[in-house]
């Protein structure tokens, strides 16, 4: 673990990945919280790839998966366009990255393989 840091790196980018996920379901239910959510999702993406550098070969493999959702020079105006998709799109665009399917869930194995 890095001097500094409290959380071993899998537990933190676990914790991250579930709070990304737990505001997209909330955007999914609540569609007045939806601008929030996402701004809150969106908010951790930062802190997210910064402790992602501790591990070229996850942030590598959260790269292939999530590509500009996570990028910095595309993640913010993603998650913007994202939280302001109308209903219909939003419905369809969410499940891409929530649920057992989701590329969330493919990256929670990524980083509990890691275990670091």
């Amino acid at each position: 673990m890095t001097a500094g840091r409290r959380a071993e790196f899998s537990a933190f980018v676990l914790d991250f990945l579930d709070f990304i996920e737990e505001k997209i379901r909330e955007a999914l239910q609540d569609e007045s919280s939806r601008p929030a959510a996402i701004g809150e999702a969106a908010g951790t993406v930062p802190v997210l790839r910064d402790r992602l550098r501790e591990n070229d070969v996850v942030t590598t493999q959260f790269v292939l998966v999530l590509g500009n959702v996570i990028e910095q020079r595309w993640a913010a105006e993603w998650w913007d366009g994202f939280a302001k998709m109308d209903r219909a799109e939003f419905e369809v665009a969410a499940p891409d990255l929530v649920g057992p399917r989701g590329r969330l869930a493919v990256l929670r194995k990524v980083a509990a393989a890691d275990g670091s």
